[in-house]
């Protein structure tokens, strides 16, 4: 299956994910965002404790309505920010469920509620850190339970360490644990495709000794590390949240994979064997992804990042198409598909990037697109460059004997061995025998036999023999048909007969009355 057809197969996959992820209400449960409201700024101190002494003074302030029906959108509190929301139970029986914070990067959160009475309820005040074998982290959740027809307001104060942009929901138990199975099958899946994909990035290097497909590979594992730390587990869980690289790690991993991504720019020119363009201003764009970690530490930079994206995605863009012109220049709808397929994913990781940076709201598409389209984009490039290789004449894995070798010359040393030593005389004589005299293997001699002469082996020993057996005829007319078939070449008297009646068109006898003296075979 060529390239062009993997992709739309991708393509379908997608659209066909798409269409869950544009529905996450079948497995997150209902979004609440647009009920929730954000404490409004103070110019002092606010509570930062779920207890009765905070509600009553949060109920003093003014607050405002999140405005986006997706997620809660609001500017990063270095204190912590407040979030406040009414449920009310609509069934006839009592209701139990999670309120669910869609995000990791969330160091703290506590939350409680007061009902109609005015009693505080803060039995859920935090939430546990599941174990999950200590490889995701899990999302903020908590359990609550409400009577027939009650109402309740809940309070939830949130320490994070970006901007918030990310759902609230309220999710059913089963619907919490289908949450849990799914993320930890995912991250196995994008675990067995990365050891799959080094097994086969390491066979093809070691078979063909060209440094693209370990460059594929790293990309892959790069670019599921940056995943990982925004959706699996962030790093300020497994060191200090105080350094503002570990709290912002998306930054991090961002800034090497666009380094990743370069390399893999370069050593596919090596493996087109094309020249580098602008090799200084190539490198400075590959340098230029660590201006990303400028944002977490510099304000001001982070209000003009969106001209660093654009700059730095520009960059990629342009040495993506510098780089891989080549395939553009060749009428080959396979070499195209190939550059368009990693344009998309440029494209998709460019989306990616710009919600991660805060210039949208939560749009699940956008967001993990890029993520189960890689996988695709990793296996393609693999089966693409392998038949690359095999239709470039310059590479070296997959050429024949007659490639890499002059078959003239070996032609001139076969057809020697046999007019000289006349070892075709010899019934026992085969390739194995003549290949070792030529120094080359059994499989290599009938190669260059079948590009040279557009026949196999026994045909050209036939041919001598038949040669031979013409001369013994007009020589030697005292010998039967059988002694000369013998002097020949051949095991028996049947298969001289045949092939002599095969090449001549008659039978050795009626081949040596037609022909009155020796002269005639030269005619």
């Amino acid at each position: 299956m060529r390239t062009i057809h993997r992709v739309f197969l991708a393509l379908a996959l997608l659209l066909l994910l798409e269409g869950c992820l544009w529905k996450p209400e079948a497995f997150y449960g209902r979004n609440i965002s647009m009920d929730v409201e954000f404490l409004a700024p103070l110019k002092g101190s606010v509570p930062s404790n779920c207890d009765h002494s905070s509600i009553q003074k949060l109920k003093q302030y003014h607050w405002i309505q999140n405005r986006s029906e997706d997620s809660l959108r609001s500017k990063w509190e270095p204190q912590g920010q407040w979030l406040h929301f009414t449920i009310k139970n609509q069934l006839d029986f009592p209701s139990d469920f999670s309120v669910l914070i869609q995000w990791i990067n969330i160091p703290s959160a506590e939350m409680c509620s007061e009902n109609q009475k005015g009693e505080i309820i803060d039995s859920y005040s935090g939430y546990v850190w599941e174990n999950w074998l200590g490889v995701l982290s899990p999302f903020p959740h908590f359990n609550v339970s409400l009577e027939p027809g009650e109402s309740r307001d809940f309070y939830i104060y949130i320490v994070a360490n970006e901007n918030l942009n990310f759902p609230i929901r309220t999710i059913s138990n089963s619907s919490y644990r289908f949450v849990v199975l799914f993320r930890f099958l995912t991250l196995l899946f994008f675990l067995m495709v990365g050891f799959v994909s080094a097994g086969w990035a390491i066979s093809e290097f070691i078979k063909s000794k060209e440094f693209v497909y370990l460059s594929i590979l790293f990309h892959f594992l790069l670019f599921f590390l940056l995943v990982y730390s925004v959706h699996g587990k962030e790093l300020a869980s497994l060191f200090d949240n105080e350094n503002n690289i570990i709290k912002h790690s998306y930054y991090l991993f961002l800034s090497i994979n666009h380094f990743v991504f370069f390399l893999y720019l370069f050593n596919f020119v090596k493996f087109t064997n094309e020249t580098l363009t602008y090799p200084k201003l190539f490198w400075v764009s590959a340098c230029s992804g660590f201006l990303y970690l400028f944002i977490p530490l510099m304000p001001r930079v982070y209000e003009y990042r969106i001209f660093l994206v654009l700059v730095i995605f520009g960059s990629a863009a342009f040495f993506l198409r510098n780089t891989h012109g080549i395939l553009l220049s060749n009428k080959n709808d396979e070499e195209r598909s190939y550059f368009f397929s990693w344009s998309l994913f440029l494209f998709l990781v460019f989306l990616k990037t710009l919600f991660h940076f805060d210039f949208y709201p939560y749009q699940p598409f956008f967001i993990y697109a890029s993520v189960f389209y890689l996988p695709f984009l990793t296996v393609g490039s693999f089966l693409f460059l392998r038949n690359y290789e095999k239709r470039d004449k310059t590479k070296t894995r997959f050429r024949t004997i007659t490639n890499k070798i002059d078959t003239q010359e070996f032609r001139i040393k076969l057809e020697s061995l046999l007019e000289s030593e006349k070892i075709y005389l010899n019934e026992n004589c085969n390739e194995e025998l003549i290949a070792q005299k030529l120094g080359v293997t059994y499989h290599q001699l009938s190669e260059i036999i079948n590009v040279e002469y557009n026949f196999n082996f026994p045909t050209l020993l036939n041919l001598y023999r038949i040669k031979e057996a013409k001369r013994i005829l007009l020589e030697k007319p005292e010998l039967n048909v059988a002694e000369v078939g013998k002097m020949a070449g051949f095991g028996s008297r049947s298969a001289f007969y045949l092939e002599f009646k095969k090449q001549s068109g008659v039978n050795p006898n009626h081949f040596r009355k037609s022909t009155s003296h020796p002269k005639d075979k030269n005619k």
